[in-house]
């Protein structure tokens, strides 16, 4: 049996029963709208009762959507109501004619739904539900691109498409962005930190999560927990020196965390912060893991403060969550930049009796602490047996016995190298540093050729970075190295022709490692330096070394160092921070300061290990 009216079709096959109406999709409820599918208000169209077909729906329920041409003449608005005329009586059909408005009871023993009068007063018909479904709809599915963008955009052009959603929120949208489109770009967020962290870099990334976990926060969304762990690294880190400060900054986010607050609450005090609507909060508390604990030990060990570090290390203990290897990796950098290689042992002991593999990122831990405290023998016998698992034909390495430098440094240090691990971008780093700082040019120089010819392939975007990454993955490390080398000539460049300077007799006397920083040498570098790829760009504090090193090794000859600055100002431009400006003023200023250059000569000695 099938009928057809205005309001769509009815099948009845059977008991079942299935209502086609003009625009079924406009019912679907729309991700991260507030407005609900319309309820069955539809009568049985089968019904040949008059009395049903007119009580049953009221009459806002007969309103129909007008053609798209004549919604477009009534006015975009989503809140008007098109209501249509009656029909033409069919002289046909009687059951078409027209029929005076019932007002007596319905069958069933409901009153009508159209009464003039009801005991609150006149009846007023409300705007269908469908009007605002179609709305949202269609918004939702013109707002579907920029929310993609927050999943596979560029970290800056979706902080930007955020911010725009944000703003542009409908009235009728219970949120502006769905909440799986926020924690995607919290995760394209905390992705980004992976890359070598700046003064600034690091810090935007807190500021833009923090952002994104607040919305998620107070509109209803569960904050998860490994978003509570990535806002407490990025709070604690960024800065090239970790202050208590830093480590109170995380703190707080923790506290955020284990007392259910907003995150970020804890940061400053209720005068400062905007106020929110808490009714649609429904977060629950996230207990911290060992994570959590081992990134606030990490933040605390690099303050190199013991206070701090006992009491991260109380927050562990008190959970009663054994520590991991990484916890071990994080003393191991504590001891290492303390100068303790007690400690080091220690916990390179601690490792081997929980039957922890070693692994790369631990390797290249053990190359940097030995290097870092002067025992170079150490760090390159490690360095040499990764190497041989690389299986590269080396005749400086054939030359020894790997089986013998394998027994001599498990015997001496009880360090044992799996035969899996191989060098990684990591590994030529730190090497190349410690040999740097520590005078050793050619075994620096040595290393660098080894890495540029190395069969694995290390490449990556050519950014600078300010400190050592240990993770798994790292940008190209040509900048990073270059940095440290010119470091080195900071450090240990031999002036053409001795300056008269407190120390120039102390110089005559030094040992000759030194007399392989020559300038000759440095064009030589830079000359390499320049001819790096297009995309390439070092950061300020490159700069400034590159610069230190020239005025030392040139006996603070401004020609020589004029005619450096205009090839790196060609090549890399001009815009730099203060230090590296004032120390051009100084070369193409008209009386010359030696007192300024004597300055840089005589606190080389004592530039620490974060360049």
């Amino acid at each position: 049996m099938l009928r057809a009216s205005s309001l769509g079709l009815a099948f009845t096959h059977g008991i079942s029963r299935c209502y086609l109406l003009h625009h079924p999709r406009r019912l679907h409820k729309q991700l991260g709208h507030e407005t609900q599918p319309i309820p069955s208000r539809v009568p049985y169209l089968h019904s040949t009762k008059a009395s049903e077909m007119s009580t049953d729906m009221p009459e806002a329920a007969m309103s129909l959507p007008e053609s798209p041409s004549n919604t477009d003449r009534m006015g975009s608005g989503c809140s008007t109501t098109a209501t249509l005329s009656p029909a033409p009586a069919n002289p046909r059909n009687p059951a078409s004619q027209p029929k005076t408005p019932d007002t007596s009871p319905t069958v069933k023993g409901r009153s009508s739904a159209r009464s003039s009068k009801t005991a609150k007063g006149p009846w007023k018909p409300s705007a269908p539900h469908y009007l605002s479904s179609q709305c949202a709809f269609r918004d939702h599915r013109a707002r579907k691109p920029l929310y993609e963008k927050l999943v596979t955009g560029d970290v800056d052009e979706a902080w930007l498409t955020y911010q725009d959603l944000l703003k542009s929120r409908p009235a009728y949208l219970k949120q502006a962005i769905p909440h799986k489109y926020l924690h995607c770009f919290a995760a394209l967020l905390v992705k980004s930190t992976n890359a070598p962290p700046s003064k600034s870099r690091t810090q935007t990334v807190f500021l833009r999560l923090l952002s994104v976990l607040n919305t998620i926060y107070y509109t209803g969304g569960q904050v998860r927990l490994w978003q509570w762990n990535a806002l407490i690294e990025c709070a604690g880190r960024g800065w090239r020196k970790t202050r208590a400060d830093d480590f109170q900054a995380a703190m707080n986010v923790y506290r955020d965390m284990v007392t259910n607050c907003a995150p970020g609450s804890s940061l400053a005090s209720d005068a400062f912060l905007p106020s929110q609507d808490k009714t649609r909060v429904a977060s629950t508390p996230v207990t911290p893991d060992i994570v959590t604990y081992t990134t606030l030990i990490t933040i605390a060990g690099r303050t190199l403060s013991p206070s701090v570090l006992t009491h991260a290390e109380s927050l562990l203990a008190s959970s009663g969550i054994p520590p991991n290897r990484t916890t071990y990796l994080a003393y191991l950098r504590y001891y290492a930049r303390k100068g303790r290689l007690g400690g080091v042992r220690t916990v390179l002991y601690r490792l081997m009796e929980k039957g922890w593999p070693l692994e790369l990122d631990g390797a290249n831990a053990l190359i940097w602490a030995y290097g870092r405290n002067g025992q170079l023998d150490v760090a390159g016998s490690i360095y040499w047996i990764l190497r041989h698992n690389l299986q590269l034909a080396d005749a400086s390495h054939a030359s020894r016995d790997i089986q013998s430098v394998i027994r001599e440094l498990h015997a001496s240090e009880g360090i044992t190298i799996p035969a899996g691990l191989k060098p990684n971008a990591v590994t030529y780093y730190a090497l190349i540093q410690v040999y740097a700082y520590q005078g050793e040019l050619r075994r620096c120089l040595k290393v660098f050729s080894e890495m540029i010819t190395s069969p694995v392939l290390l490449t990556g975007a050519l950014e600078d970075m300010d400190k050592v990454v240990t993770g798994p993955t790292l940008p190209n490390p040509i900048l990073p190295i270059f940095r440290a080398i010119f470091l080195g000539f900071a450090r240990h460049a031999t002036p053409p022709n001795p300056v008269a300077s407190a120390d120039a007799t102390e110089e005559i006397h030094q040992e000759p490692v030194r007399r392989a920083w020559t300038l000759d040498q440095l064009h030589t570098l830079f000359g390499d330096f320049t001819e790096l790829p297009q995309g390439a760009r070092p950061n300020d504090r490159t700069v400034y070394w590159l610069l230190v090193a020239f005025s030392i090794a040139s006996g603070y000859d401004r020609a020589i160092l004029r005619s450096v600055w205009e090839r790196l100002e060609g090549r890399y431009g001009s815009q730099w921070d203060g230090r590296v400006r004032e120390l051009r003023d100084k070369i193409y200023s008209e009386e010359f300061d030696r007192a300024y250059f004597e300055r840089l000569r005589a606190t080389r000695e004592r530039r620490s290990w974060d360049p």
